[in-house]
């Protein structure tokens, strides 16, 4: 899909209806000619669509993928070259359906990936604010020079030591450096 940038944009066709999916397959590998046109057209919000095969409308969501997927081509059969990252999923629905909300699909693109968002993605722990202030209140008081309330701060200077006869080591107190 190019925008009107000059840049190519590429994205996975993922067809629910799977007749739909052959005769999309035949034409787009021009086995067969269509009676009609295919025509993809978008709403104002750019994710909301539908796609018109010889007349009949599907609906179409487009999608963020879990993960970016680096496509690649090749021309002789032996090296490959990267041509894209593919980021974004179209999503063609049966005539009537209705498609997931959300602009974030929740599989990936291979079965290791599905429902990657709900098992790969933790959701963000719930912490009580209250307790979010006591710990920023506690964080500027030892910024500042200050021991957090019902805590004091003992500053000891220590050094390491190695005992010349058996060779160990081991941190002592400097006397008379401690505050």
């Amino acid at each position: 899909m190019a925008d009107g940038s000059g840049v190519e944009e590429q994205f996975v066709l993922r067809v629910l209806d799977e007749a739909l999916a052959d005769k999309l397959h035949r034409i787009l590998r021009e086995e067969i000619t269509t009676q009609g046109h295919i025509e993809l057209t978008f709403s104002d919000n750019n994710q909301d669509g539908v796609l018109t095969v010889e007349g009949i409308p599907y609906p179409v969501k487009l999608l963020n993928l879990p993960t970016v997927v680096e496509a690649y081509k090749t021309y002789d059969d032996i090296n490959m070259v990267k041509i894209n990252d593919v980021g974004q999923l179209l999503l063609v629905g049966p005539p009537g359906s209705s498609l997931p909300e959300g602009p974030e699909s929740a599989d990936g693109i291979t079965p290791p990936l599905r429902n990657a968002r709900k098992r790969h993605f933790k959701p963000l722990p719930k912490v009580d604010p209250a307790e979010v202030t006591a710990v920023e209140r506690d964080l500027l008081a030892l910024l500042n020079g200050f021991a957090p309330a019902g805590m004091t701060i003992t500053d000891t200077e220590e050094e390491f030591v190695v005992d010349e006869e058996t060779g160990a080591g081991s941190w002592r107190q400097i006397k008379g450096k401690e505050k």
